[in-house]
């Protein structure tokens, strides 16, 4: 699996929460999707986020404000500054990034800050069960496009063996065969 930039899996145009909202509306937006992390934004751009852990830490129990305070500003309840990503980044800058355990949700924003995307531990997940077999041994789905050309590039393998064993052990023969068999492995062909 080679890696590949963020923005493959990416939810672009995420829900997210103003700055000047309260926890109520926050709440109303939890509920709606099934989401877990709120993006919190002033003018556009990513000052903030919420996720449905920091409303359950607002409780009572921890003698803190209860979360039936639907007026608390959504400020008070934020994390500032989240640690986000550029959409230009890899996967695996990702996986690194959420792998620490901290939290389960990157930001993705664009160059002035601006909100673009979220990426969740889920995505990575999803992400990661696509390309890993299965129990059975069986891959995820390949495109027609990948086939022919894995094919064109068994065919050429084909060719270049019948030549070589019809013309003996000839230098340029069992070079081009060599050449041919590293292209197709090098495509994940396997020989």
């Amino acid at each position: 699996m080679k890696d590949e930039s963020i923005k493959r899996i990416m939810t672009p145009h995420p829900k997210k929460i103003s700055l000047a909202a309260n926890v109520g509306q926050a709440v109303d937006i939890l509920k709606s999707g099934a989401i877990h992390h709120l993006p919190v934004v002033d003018n556009g751009k990513l000052v903030g986020i919420v996720s449905t852990t920091d409303l359950i830490c607002v409780n009572p129990l921890n003698g803190n404000r209860s979360v039936a305070d639907i007026n608390l500003p959504i400020e008070d309840i934020m994390k500032p500054n989240p640690i986000s990503l550029k959409s230009n980044v890899s996967l695996r800058i990702a996986a690194e990034t959420l792998s620490s355990g901290e939290f389960h949700s990157l930001p993705i924003v664009d160059h002035q800050n601006i909100l673009v995307g979220i990426v969740t531990s889920t995505d990575l997940i999803k992400h990661l069960l696509m390309h890993i077999p299965k129990g059975d041994g069986s891959l995820k789905p390949v495109s027609l496009e990948a086939l022919k050309l894995r094919v064109q590039l068994l065919e050429e393998v084909r060719v270049s063996a019948e030549l070589y064993l019809r013309t003996g052990l000839g230098e340029h023969e069992h070079a081009t065969l060599l050449e041919k068999l590293a292209a197709a492995r090098n495509d994940g062909v396997n020989i």
